[in-house]
């Protein structure tokens, strides 16, 4: 249904001459997209400009999947929740996985937009193909928190740039920070996606903020819980960045989205992770695997054991020692993330594109990019070696055969 919909939003675009007359007459230098919504994608390759993808998640799955080399062996698709240390069962719940997406991609998503390419573009060309053509990969991601895995060179990592040095917090607001003592703050927010989380679960979290010693400060949406304790300040709008990088914030209570996981890394925050959608789930479990977040179900969340992951979080120097070395690897860099990305959308401005960064393996069929052809041919070859030799040993045996029974 969604598909349809961006198909028709495309369609619309595309046949209004009168836009696309003034757009072509604008003579923009490049298209800056962000493909998990193919509108930009299709308008950038129908106007056939040099494209720059600033992406995490394409259509079916993280920006990786689609442009690098992703051994399954060690690289987890995202929605398995698994890590790069796989066991048996773990790497064929992840070729399951992939072989989804892949099946999903060609049967699914490329018939949806079939239509559309068969009218504005030449043939063989899919969604898939245009995503492909991108000059630059602008990833919103960084080592530092992502598996180690193979990348391409038209990839570049700008992961937490629109982290930035925390500001000075309301009046109002640095008073009730100031009068946590050294005890310090609590901060959780759970995003905007989510309104609100059940009753019963709202009032386990306000009960155990109102055991802890520290203010907590809580973006809170719906009716006040009964349970919230004197230590606690509800708003319905927090400065998230300024608050994290405040001196006295001791932790992060979270929903594991991307900007927040990094601006957790940037201030050296440990995280209590409460994922709830999405790539969420597979957020906090790269901070858990470093060391730095405990993670919880918000399904079989109770006071007791929230209280628990909130006491290990602030009472374990291991985690905030943790995440801070993981601070001090994120900013450790020549240029920052943000400087990264205006050098390369200025690169493919001033260079007309960077075409010579793409790989030419995107352009081979896929039994001939795994060289499946050169393995038929040395299989074809050994095959006929052996069979030629077996033939001529048999051919000498019987010819010794005949000569020593003529001899007898």
């Amino acid at each position: 249904m969604a598909m349809g919909f961006w198909q028709e939003q495309a369609a619309t675009i595309l046949e209004d001459q009168a836009l696309m007359k003034r757009i072509r007459d604008t003579e923009y230098d490049l298209m800056l997209t962000d493909p998990a919504l193919p509108l930009g994608v299709i308008l950038g390759g129908y106007l056939k400009l040099p494209m720059v993808f600033n992406v995490r998640w394409i259509n079916l799955g993280e920006g990786h999947l689609t442009i690098a080399p992703s051994p399954l062996s060690y690289v987890p698709i995202s929605g398995t929740e698994l890590h790069d240390k796989m066991d048996f069962l773990d790497k064929i719940k992840n070729v399951l996985h992939y072989l989804h997406t892949v099946v999903e991609q060609h049967f699914i998503v490329n018939p949806a937009y079939s239509d559309l390419f068969k009218r504005y573009f030449p043939p063989g060309t899919d969604l898939l193909s245009l995503q492909h053509s991108a000059h630059i990969w602008l990833l919103r991601a960084d080592f530092v928190f992502e598996f180690p895995r193979p990348t391409m060179p038209n990839v570049v990592y700008i992961g937490g740039f629109q982290c930035k040095e925390a500001k000075p917090l309301p009046d109002e607001l640095e008073t009730f920070v100031q009068s946590s003592g050294e005890h310090g703050v609590v901060v959780m927010s759970l995003g905007t996606l989510v309104s609100a989380l059940p009753r019963e679960t709202t009032e386990a979290i306000a009960a155990a903020f109102a055991e802890l010693p520290q203010k907590v400060i809580w973006r809170f949406v719906g009716e006040k819980p009964s349970s919230l304790g004197n230590n606690t300040r509800l708003v319905d709008w927090l400065p998230q960045n300024d608050l994290l990088g405040h001196p006295k914030t001791r932790a992060f209570v979270a929903h594991g989205g991307t900007n927040g996981v990094y601006e957790a890394i940037y201030h050296g925050v440990p995280v209590v992770g409460l994922p709830l959608l999405f790539d969420q789930f597979d957020n906090l479990l790269r901070l858990k695997a470093r060391g730095a977040a405990q993670v919880m179900e918000v399904t079989s969340l109770n006071k007791e054991n929230f209280l628990e992951a909130l006491n290990n979080i602030l009472n374990n120097p291991t985690y905030r020692n943790n995440i801070q070395r993981l601070s001090e690897l994120h900013r450790d860099r020549l240029i920052s993330p943000l400087e990264t990305a205006i050098f390369w959308i200025e690169y493919v401005i001033r260079n007309r594109g960077a075409d010579h960064l793409q790989s030419r393996g995107f352009d081979l069929p896929w039994y001939s990019y795994f060289c499946l052809d050169v393995a038929a041919f040395f299989v074809t070859v050994i095959g006929a070696f052996i069979w030629v030799s077996v033939s001529v040993c048999r051919f000498l045996c019987c010819r010794w055969s005949r000569r020593k029974m003529k001899a007898e």
